[in-house]
């Protein structure tokens, strides 16, 4: 186990810097919460507080903290993320290693340390790697309430998913079946004493999670930012719209219409294959089908043992998280499959202990070893994707053969005990060369924007990693700028770094990564027009004028490339009317800059 948590150190922390600010928009409100405690208490994105980032601010404390530390750098930035992710694999571990053999519980350790897209998140500043820990720590707790039948761990449970949700909001609640099916499935107090539990658990996460909503919702609006991400400036239509509904059934969006139709193809890829085509395979599907395989056999072979519960609960979380990411709308990101990354381990480690139980079943071999080969078929294919030129495409066969020939040992009991061995070791590194080769692609490189992604070029035209790789080369500019922001020129970072420092923003462009690429660079606050996608109605045009007349905003920095985006908006789309039609422009290095003469 100290391997494995060496190992996933040393993915989580080797070339962490080439990362730089990584995701600029929460790394800005990192910044903000420097300067204003006001900003630090709500997440703004300026420390002006004019609107907040899209998420709670709880994964945004967290790295508050760090920087206060460690200082404001890249270092500051990621380290706690970086830490989640061994502390995960080692909650993993002792989790299991509590009801099953140290085998299962190193195997589920590694196989979560390894995951392309666990590995690619603990470099990186999304909330995520903070949500994976606190759902983690909730099924341990639930765990214990179980097995003591202590109403406290059911609280304690309901209280960590309280703070999973000021993480990512209702994205916590991805687990909830499969913990109301552990408790359930026990039978240890009749129907009236697990309501009980549950409705303690409940009630906890409700109290937790519900006061900052309250808080948030009643504070009046002219004390506290705009609740980014939001149509009414409220907390509560984020969490159930935005964040919400909208996740899971949007079948179209403005931003998602306008991307080319060769990355954006026609209609829908939902479907239960979703998870192994192009876009997703590189980051959690290596060993997606051992894990359903796995699954199942754990949760029917260890129902008479101590780890019931837990065979149950990683089962059902394992199904919810595969059902709902490949039949959930278009708004969805390639690296929300870090959903699946603990259950996918926890299912593959207990089925090892289902079999270890009993080694020579016949029905246990044939299921553990026809989880291998299918899984070895997904890796061959997954690595035949990537381009010709990628390194990792000519390792194709070989976790092919591998793989086969372990699923073909494990198939039949053998006659003697070597065989065992060697078909566990083919195996394991026929199914561990694809994740690991990944994970070396992704820390060899530096990743930025709202959108990383796990792994090498794949050779699909219509691919995610086909668009990204269009993005850093600004094709189309509009995309570019949204997933990753435009880059200031180095003599307006000069120009406004050194505007009147009586402006409570020393400009406002759009959109949000763009404005947060400017604040970074001139560390002055920068309003974000219309918010993530300038599209949120925020500030109104009437807002703007008000600003502009009093001095409050020196410049307004205009990319007319957006404008296929803002003219979704009238609110936005008329303050950059207004502001085209009222000052004079002038543009270095194809930025185009207003002096609003009121501020000078």
């Amino acid at each position: 186990m100290v391997g494995v948590l060496s190992l996933s150190a040393g993915l989580n922390f080797w070339n962490l810097s080439a990362n730089g600010w990584a995701n600029a928009f929460y790394t800005a409100a990192v910044q903000s919460g420097l300067h204003s405690g006001e900003a630090f208490l709500f997440g703004s994105s300026d420390w002006g507080n004019a609107i907040s980032v899209d998420k709670p601010p709880l994964s945004l404390w967290l790295m508050g903290i760090s920087v206060r530390i460690f200082g404001f750098n890249s270092w500051g930035i990621l380290i706690p993320q970086a830490l989640l992710g061994v502390a995960t694999t080692a909650l993993l571990y002792f989790v299991v290693r509590r009801r099953a053999s140290a085998a299962a519980a190193v195997t589920t350790a590694l196989a979560f340390a390894t995951t392309p897209i666990v590995v690619l998140l603990s470099r990186y500043n999304n909330p995520d790697p903070l949500l994976i820990f606190l759902m983690v720590l909730g099924l341990a707790a639930t765990l214990r309430g179980i097995e003591s039948r202590r109403v406290r761990w059911f609280l304690a449970a309901g209280a960590v998913l309280g703070l999973g949700f000021l993480a990512k909001q209702f994205q916590v609640l991805l687990i909830a079946p499969a913990l109301a099916g552990a408790v359930l499935s026990t039978g240890r107090w009749g129907w009236r004493k697990s309501l009980l539990n549950g409705g303690a658990a409940i009630l906890s996460f409700a109290v937790v999670a519900g006061s900052w909503l309250a808080f948030v919702d009643l504070t009046p609006a002219t004390s506290r930012p705009y609740v980014g991400g939001s149509t009414a400036n409220s907390l509560t239509e984020l969490t159930v719209g935005y964040n919400g509904i909208n996740r899971i059934t949007a079948a179209d969006g403005y931003v998602t219409s306008l991307i080319p139709q060769e990355f954006g193809g026609t209609g829908s890829d939902a479907g239960l294959l979703r998870l192994f085509n192009a876009n997703y395979n590189q980051e959690a599907s290596w060993i997606l089908f051992l894990g359903l395989a796995c699954g199942a056999m754990s949760a029917w072979c260890l129902r008479r043992t101590r780890a019931k519960a837990i065979a149950i609960a990683s089962a059902l979380w394992l199904v919810t998280a595969y059902v709902l990411l490949s039949f959930m709308g278009l708004d969805i990101h390639t690296y929300y499959t870090v959903s699946l990354a603990p259950p996918l381990a926890l299912t593959v480690g207990l089925g090892l202990e289902a079999l270890s139980l009993a080694p020579r079943s016949a029905r246990r071999r044939a299921t553990m070893a026809l989880g291998i080969g299918v899984s070895a078929l997904a890796s061959w294919l997954t690595l035949g994707s990537l381009v010709p030129s990628e390194p990792m495409h000519g390792l194709a066969v070989t976790t092919l053969v591998l793989g086969l020939g372990g699923a073909v040992l494990t198939a039949i009991p053998p006659p003697l005990p070597w065989i065992n061995r060697a078909a566990a070791c083919a195996a394991v590194i026929g199914l561990s060369i694809g994740p690991v080769a990944t994970d070396f692609a992704t820390v060899s490189r530096g990743q930025t924007g709202s959108s990383p992604a796990s792994g090498s070029l794949t050779a699909s035209p219509s691919s995610m990693s086909r668009f990204l790789a269009s993005l850093r080369n600004s094709d189309p500019k509009w995309a570019s700028e949204l997933a990753l922001g435009a880059s200031p020129p180095a003599p307006l970072v000069e120009r406004l770094a050194d505007s009147n420092s009586s402006c409570r923003w020393a400009g406002a462009t759009f959109p949000a990564q763009t404005a947060a690429n400017w604040q970074l660079a001139i560390d002055r606050p920068v309003m974000p027009l219309g918010g993530f996608s300038a599209i949120d109605p925020s500030p109104t045009l009437d807002q703007f004028k008000k600003l502009a007349g009093e001095g409050s905003v020196c410049y307004l920095i205009d990319y007319p490339e957006m404008d296929p985006i803002t003219s979704n908006q009238p609110a936005i789309s008329e303050i950059i009317a207004w502001v085209r039609n009222t000052f004079s422009a002038y543009t270095v290095e194809g930025a185009t800059v207003y002096r609003l003469r009121a501020a000078q």
